[in-house]
């Protein structure tokens, strides 16, 4: 009776779900079971001294279960991936902005590392299923990453410029190179964020031709246009030194709104301490 309680025990262990074909197969092999597994019972079981070989079955089921988590890990990647959706937030009613970058990043950093650790498991080793689909997921969780990386760096300094050359006619008179350089941006912008409001998935950003390149070549391109800013700005403080009381998002007001005096007021108490506001 104590060994059929004993049995019932081990029996209900084997019943996990961890255990696949794979595994089954190698306790058909310990226990010395040469018949097809659909025909197999738990009086085959029984026949071939399953109580005598708890060991091998305990080992077989730790395998199984390690298995089992990196395979639940993997279905959690790609249940999140597949259908995470990017925040869109309207900006200016001229277009829609990502935000929630931190949460982005956050979470791929924390399955990139995941995906890393789980390639020193022996059991990500022992199957190829595992290496296939998990160097998929790093593949394109690797890519997606240094998109972002980008895509908010060039975001941050869309929104920037947009604010300075589009948002005064002055600057456009003063900066014309840099502004027809930036209206070139902005449409090239402008259309990638239309596109990824179409279909606002993560995943969908992957189906972008060369679009590493493409955002790369864009923050060039405004790096250049901010380095041009910068010379235009220590120009203006070179040819009046109280300039140099402003930050250059002030001076910046000040140049781009020179005819219109009553948004100029406000500065001028930084640059003539002794005049009062």
């Amino acid at each position: 009776v104590k060994g059929y309680i004993g049995g019932h025990a081990l029996l209900t262990e084997l019943k996990t779900e961890a255990l696949k074909e794979r595994h089954w197969k190698t306790i058909l092999q310990r226990l010395g079971i040469r018949i097809p597994f659909p025909d197999l019972s738990v009086g085959v079981l029984w026949d071939h001294n399953l109580l005598s070989r708890k060991k091998d079955m305990h080992e077989v089921m730790t395998v199984a279960q390690g298995e089992m988590a990196l395979e639940v890990f993997l279905g959690q990647i790609r249940e999140r991936w597949t259908k995470q959706e990017l925040e869109l937030v309207l900006f200016q009613n001229r277009t829609r902005l990502i935000r929630g970058w931190d949460d982005l990043f956050a979470t791929l950093d924390e399955h990139i590392g995941g995906l890393a650790l789980m390639k020193s498991s022996p059991y990500y080793r022992s199957v190829r299923e595992f290496q296939e689909e998990g160097k998929l997921w790093e593949d394109r969780l690797t890519k997606l990453r240094a998109a972002f990386d980008s895509w908010v760096d060039v975001q941050r300094r869309w929104v920037y410029l947009e604010g300075i050359l589009f948002g005064s006619s002055d600057i456009k008179a003063q900066l014309p190179t840099e502004w027809s350089r930036f209206k070139s941006v902005d449409s090239e912008f402008i259309a990638l964020m239309r596109r990824i409001a179409g279909k606002p998935y993560a995943m969908e950003v992957l189906n972008i031709d060369n679009l590493q390149r493409t955002l790369e070549r864009l923050g060039n391109l405004m790096g250049v246009i901010q380095r041009a800013l910068g010379e235009y700005l220590a120009k203006q403080r070179t040819d009046f030194s109280r300039f140099f009381f402003l930050g250059d998002d002030d001076l910046l007001e000040i140049m781009g709104n020179s005819g219109e005096p009553g948004k100029v007021l406000p500065h001028v108490g930084k640059m003539f301490a002794g005049i009062a506001a």
